[in-house]
């Protein structure tokens, strides 16, 4: 056989290599993402595969990989429990999850003094493996128990964002790498971003003006577009505003509709105050104007977008040519059955 005939011979076996099924067979991309678990009360930790699939031992194998979490300054962080990969898992007979740890921690580093960080990594020994994979797959790899601090926010909870938090040279961060990486099956870097999972915000808890579990803590700590839910242990209590609470994003104020919960307005100023180009959304809520106040727009001035919703409104200086209940200088919407009486 001659030189040329060769060649082609070992360019043939090349080419069927790289076109076979058992060649494509490996994860290419995934994602992470991080969702709370109303049942456990953890932060379930996901990888989301996004293309490629996984079916031989090799291309089953955990590699060397980091899942970084940033979360309020002062936030207890544990890992209580494991999912995936399985140890000993090469013929589908594990049953032991990968032993995952918090392998690296920095605290309120200057570069971003009001996060802590915490890089979670597996332990390789023994060699863990998944069972088959295919694109779509959602794999639950470990829990986070994530208690904030009063004084933090759960909104202040996410996953590290590579390119854009402080990297290892940053001021504070002593060296500390926290970008999320991901390998299976060789070390050629599989992690491409974060999903959206599910993160609640700081609910109603109390009927304080402020601190933890107020209403003006939620709405503080709240992101766009938040929902921020009144618990129904508030059913028949009230809370009195000392001051308006401002409105600059975008949020939805809600209550269980088979509940009663009373938001008074502070004897000066608003009960809430809306900012341009900003929305609140309120249902199921009453409001009642003090009977003292002769404030402009008691309840409400909307300087943007506001919707109410089967709101009752009580306003014991409505009509009496003293102020006003609501200014609107915005966009004002109802829904459902609303009222206003004095």
């Amino acid at each position: 056989m001659n030189s040329k005939s060769v060649f082609s011979l070992f360019l043939c076996f090349i080419i069927f290599l790289i076109s076979s099924p058992a060649a494509r067979c490996q994860v290419t991309e995934v994602k992470y993402m991080v969702k709370f678990n109303e049942s456990t009360e953890l932060y379930d930790c996901y990888v989301v595969i996004v293309s490629g699939t996984a079916a031989s031992t090799q291309h089953r194998t955990q590699m060397s990989s980091q899942f970084s979490v940033v979360v309020p300054t002062g936030s207890v962080v544990t890992l209580p429990q494991t999912y995936l990969p399985l140890q000993n898992n090469q013929n589908y007979g594990g049953t032991v999850p990968c032993l995952w740890s918090l392998a690296n921690q920095i605290l309120h580093p200057a570069a971003q003094p009001n996060s802590d960080f915490y890089g979670i990594a597996p332990s390789l020994v023994p060699a863990s493996h998944y069972n088959n994979i295919t694109a779509g797959d959602t794999l639950k790899l470990f829990s986070l128990s994530i208690q904030v601090p009063q004084s933090g926010c759960k909104s202040g909870i996410r996953l590290f964002q590579n390119g854009i938090d402080p990297p290892a040279a940053a001021p504070g961060m002593g060296g500390g790498d926290f970008s999320n990486g991901f390998t299976i099956g060789s070390p050629i870097q599989r992690y491409k971003g974060n999903f959206n999972g599910w993160i609640p915000g700081d609910g109603v808890l109390n009927p304080a003006d402020s601190g933890f579990g107020s209403l003006r803590k939620a709405v503080f700590c709240a992101r766009e577009n938040e929902y921020i839910l009144v618990e129904d242990s508030l059913s028949g209590k009230t809370i009195q505003l000392l001051t308006s609470i401002l409105i600059d994003k975008n949020i939805n104020v809600v209550r269980s509709p088979n509940q009663e919960f009373t938001i008074v307005a502070p004897i000066v100023g608003s009960a809430f105050v809306i900012q341009q180009n900003k929305s609140l959304y309120i249902k199921n809520i009453n409001l009642q104007a003090p009977i003292n106040s002769i404030s402009q727009s008691r309840i409400f001035t909307n300087n943007g977008k506001l919707t109410v919703h089967d709101v009752d409104i009580i306003d014991p200086k409505m009509g009496q040519g003293t102020g006003s209940t609501i200014t609107n200088f915005g966009e004002l919407i109802y829904q459902g059955a609303n009222t206003i009486s004095d």
